[in-house]
């Protein structure tokens, strides 16, 4: 029997129920596919995404029942834009059930780049909360939802991945959650500001420094904020979206056209990688356009980090013979 997927619910007729994501919404992160099995004779899944097909999940010890009953949770890896995704069971040898949805994967978009058809994914509900309750606290504390301590923070348990890289936000590495998301927002846990105005609330002294200078940089001037940095957390320095270069070239695509400041005897451009950054010797980073560039602010107009409106002053911070 093949489980039919409409909108927002997961109707299942006998068959699999996709928790989270539901089908046909979008997600920006790869951390979870939740699929409730809606049969405790399962004792094996197959999960395929776009044509790749896993190995038979065993689902039917003793062992998982106790710890997951008829839960199945992995770990998706999505292809950017559209995924479909199949689900088989299995009774023994003999397959039992099959399903399928559609879910778009799009990190770091915005709603607007999203298909139409593809609705944002929203998990705290309460009747998906409600399959969670045997495991998980779904109504914690005020007192629980500020633990700094993983063991009583009740979003670790799920959420913990995020902060599995190298460069952590704060707040989120102090399982400070509760200070941007809020239990009674819309939906539940959502941030009620975001951009600026959330940021603002601790990096205040940064809005105002910015303030003073005679240039600010697009993004900050709208106090967009999330467009380079993640708020949890990333692998790149200061919480980027990408590494540095990446992520500047992908507003000034123009620089990768032609050679950058000079012209070399060999026809290419300025250096901005490869080498350790001389503006910055202490770091131990290597050069990229903010060795130059200051990505927020400056008093002259190409944001030079030594605020020079003569470029030659720029130059001589390391060609100083």
């Amino acid at each position: 029997m093949t489980a039919v997927f409409l909108g927002w619910a997961a109707v299942a007729f006998g068959g699999v129920s996709f928790i989270y994501p539901a089908p046909n919404t979008w997600v920006e992160n790869s951390n979870h596919l939740i699929l409730k099995l809606n049969s405790t004779e399962v004792t094996g899944v197959r999960v395929g995404v776009n044509g790749v097909v896993s190995d038979l999940l065993v689902v039917g010890s003793p062992e998982y029942r106790r710890a997951f009953q008829d839960i199945l949770i992995v770990q998706p890896v999505w292809d950017r834009g559209r995924n479909e995704v199949t689900v088989e069971t299995f009774i023994g040898n003999n397959r039992a059930e099959a399903a399928q949805a559609s879910v778009y994967f799009a990190p770091g978009a915005k709603a607007s780049d999203i298909p139409p058809e593809f609705k944002a994914n929203s998990f705290h509900q309460p009747d998906l909360e409600a399959r969670c309750v045997g495991c998980h606290d779904m109504a914690p504390s005020s007192d629980k939802s500020l633990s700094t301590l993983a063991k009583e923070n009740p979003c670790i348990g799920c959420h913990r991945k995020m902060l599995d890289v190298k460069f952590v936000h704060g707040p989120a590495g102090t399982y400070s959650c509760g200070y941007c998301h809020k239990e009674k927002a819309t939906p539940r846990f959502a941030v009620t500001k975001r951009e600026a105005a959330l940021c603002n609330e601790c990096h205040g002294d940064k809005a105002a420094e910015f303030a003073k200078r005679k240039y600010i940089h697009g993004p900050i001037a709208g106090g967009m904020c999330e467009v380079c940095h993640d708020s949890h957390g990333s692998a790149n320095y200061s919480q980027l979206k990408a590494p540095i270069n990446e992520l500047c070239l992908s507003c000034h695509e123009s620089i990768k056209k032609t050679p950058h400041v000079v012209r070399t005897t060999t026809g290419t451009g300025h250096p901005v990688s490869g080498a350790k950054d001389p503006s910055a010797p202490k770091t131990g980073r290597e050069m990229s356009c903010i060795s130059c560039h200051n990505p927020h602010a400056g008093d002259v107009r190409y944001f030079f980090v030594n605020n020079a409106e003569d470029r030659l002053l720029l130059c001589q911070m390391c060609h100083n013979k």
